[in-house]
């Protein structure tokens, strides 16, 4: 039984390097020492996950980045260290691993490969796992999970960080597309079966282009819980941290533009509260460091990370994101010894009476009945997110988040939103708790009102035990 949340960034600490098309710039700082490992632990990471520049190839050990980060990030107080060894990860694009048209003639020479690959770094006193490739279409999914299986066969205890698609990606998701949420579900489960794997992975981002909300966002949870209540595994997900810009070029000059804009404070609530309520047990970031990468050749012109929307700069300095997200998981922390232990149960939406708003349609949430929830809610305009979870004891708990695009407070000034909450079907024995914090609020017979702003929850506990459906 998991005791702990766990918290991790991508794109940890650089060597101080960016890249524009075939340009290498250096900022005249490494960044991976154990003054920048210990800002990377301060925001509440406790796993580091090394890649990129850092990640490890085959080459000797002793002298490679990937050792020089162990060490520098074990010296920090971070001992759980997942490599991204180039070697695991393209073996999860083969199309065949063993056999007669196989890479491996036989499963022994497989898995005594996996150990040869490992034994450099598995000895290191902060190794903690190994990272594969991300986000596998359909076409690997059978020897990326081959692959999960034979590193828990030759090391049982290995971590194996193992990010898979979404739903915004239909045609990777079967060999003859059908019914998009079916094929997702399929996916998902076929990479359980076939690895043996305990938890589901993926980086569903919310805020997307033109200021709105993914509508694949709420469906690709809600697939996600349902495969996890069904084989009792755990949700884990990664929170959209970065800003993404590109332009496409007509005749030299830069013309339109995409993007994913800057996360916020309440973005960041809104994602996490979320992701808490649908029962996700491990958060990780994209991207902690800024990414490092921008490309002008071609006919996209395209920069993987704004500069000041990450949460740590180029340069090495904090943004507010920074700041924002260590206080938001201190107050997860606070809150984990009561939630921890409750899982996903079923999840109910609310919007404002006899309309159906338009972030009710960016969420893909129309159609989803809020009949039968043990708690009614009013919102004055917006939508709101019930989730019901439930302990082994028989306990219950609701969080209740309104999950209205944030960017109406941001750009378009809107005001927190009324919202009324009838708690009166699960009785009056309850704690309440908001941001981490137990709190109180009056209730009349039942009902209390409060403002919440996009992105704020409240978690309800019961003090009973209740028999479960």
């Amino acid at each position: 039984m998991r005791k702990h949340f766990d918290f991790y960034g991508y794109n940890s600490p650089t060597s101080g390097k960016y890249y524009v098309d075939d340009e290498i710039y250096t900022l005249g700082e490494d960044y991976r020492s154990v003054k920048r490992y210990k800002e990377y632990k301060n925001v509440g990471f406790n796993i580091l996950l090394l890649q990129h520049e850092n990640s490890f190839s085959g080459e000797e050990f002793r002298t490679s980045a990937c050792k020089k980060c162990m060490d520098k990030s074990y010296k920090a107080g971070i001992d759980k260290v997942i490599v991204s060894d180039t070697r695991l990860k393209n073996l999860c694009e083969e199309r065949q691993l063993v056999g007669k048209n196989g890479k491996f003639k036989t499963e022994q020479e497989f898995l005594d490969y996996l150990k040869t690959c490992i034994a450099p770094y598995e000895t290191h006193p902060a190794f903690y796992g190994v990272q594969l490739f991300d986000e596998p279409k359909i076409d690997y999914l059978y020897s990326y999970a081959k692959v999960y299986r034979g590193l828990k066969t030759i090391k049982p205890d290995i971590a194996i960080q193992a990010n898979l698609l979404n739903l915004c990606a239909p045609n990777n998701l079967a060999y003859k597309p059908t019914d998009l949420y079916s094929d997702y579900e399929n996916y998902l489960n076929y990479f359980l079966e076939q690895s043996g794997a305990d938890y589901v992975m993926t980086d569903e981002y919310a805020f997307r282009r033109n200021n709105t909300i993914s509508r694949y966002t709420i469906p690709t949870y809600r697939i996600l819980a349902k495969v996890c209540r069904a084989k009792n595994v755990e949700m884990r997900l990664v929170m959209q941290s970065f800003s993404q810009e590109g332009n496409v070029v007509n005749n030299g000059v830069m013309d339109g533009g995409i993007s994913w804009r800057r996360i916020t404070e309440k973005d960041m609530y809104w994602q996490m509260n979320l992701a808490l309520g649908f029962g996700c047990k491990e958060f990780s970031f994209f991207t902690y460091f800024t990414k490092t990468h921008k490309n002008f050749i071609g006919t996209r012109a395209v920069s993987e990370g704004i500069d000041g929307a990450a949460m740590v700069n180029l340069d090495g300095t904090r943004t507010k994101l920074y700041y924002a997200v260590k206080k938001i998981i201190k107050q997860f922390k606070t809150f984990e010894p009561v939630i921890i232990n409750y899982d996903f149960y079923k999840d109910y939406y609310f919007c404002a009476e006899g309309k159906v708003t338009e972030d009710y349609e960016q969420t893909s949430a129309i159609g989803i009945i809020n009949e039968n929830c043990p708690i009614k809610v009013k919102i004055d305009n917006g939508l709101i997110c019930v989730c019901e979870m439930h302990k082994q004891d028989g306990s219950r708990m609701f969080m209740i988040e309104n999950i209205t695009n944030p960017i109406n407070q941001l750009m378009y000034k809107q005001k927190a939103n009324d919202v009324r909450i009838d708690v009166g079907l699960i009785g009056e024995d309850l704690n309440f708790y908001k941001y981490g914090e137990k709190t109180e609020f009056n209730t009349v017979d039942g009902v209390f009102g409060v403002k919440m702003n996009c992105g704020d929850a409240i978690f309800i506990e019961e003090n009973r035990n209740v028999p479960l459906g």
